[in-house]
């Protein structure tokens, strides 16, 4: 599947100037210990590019996508939203939701790993797509 060249990930949407989202966190596994053990990195971009009218075909081809390739699936929201999940084979978990005032946004979550494992880069702000290649802005 290419992502259509109109749709971008980012951590901020102009419609939504106070709705700014963060660029991961790690989540711990055991609450009573949080700085130690096991972990998940979570990070959630908004979806740019669609409009009222698309945003629930755009919703039902992604989740499509990840039924077509086998993935664990499942539905729901809370009043007025959509939410579509998925968990990949190797333990990756992905989720896309519209919110209540009809905005997309996706959500990704890594499996467990330990907590002293090498941190990588800072995740981007911006993805977007350029002649079929995304292209990152930090």
């Amino acid at each position: 599947m290419r992502c259509p060249p109109e749709l971008s990930l980012a951590l901020r949407h102009p419609d939504l100037p106070h709705a700014g989202l963060h660029r991961g966190v790690v989540l711990s596994d055991d609450l009573n210990h949080p700085d130690d053990g096991w972990a998940t990195f979570d990070v959630r971009y908004w979806v740019l590019g669609t409009a009222p009218d698309t945003r629930d075909r755009y919703f039902d081809l992604v989740t499509g996508v990840w039924r077509e390739w086998g993935w664990a699936t499942r539905h729901g929201g809370a009043a007025g939203t959509r939410t579509g999940w998925a968990d990949t084979p190797d333990g990756y978990g992905l989720a896309l939701t519209r919110s209540v005032n009809g905005h997309l946004s996706m959500a990704g979550s890594t499996p467990l790993f330990l907590r002293d494992s090498v941190v990588g880069e800072p995740m981007p702000t911006r993805i977007a797509w350029r002649n079929g290649e995304a292209v990152f802005s930090l």
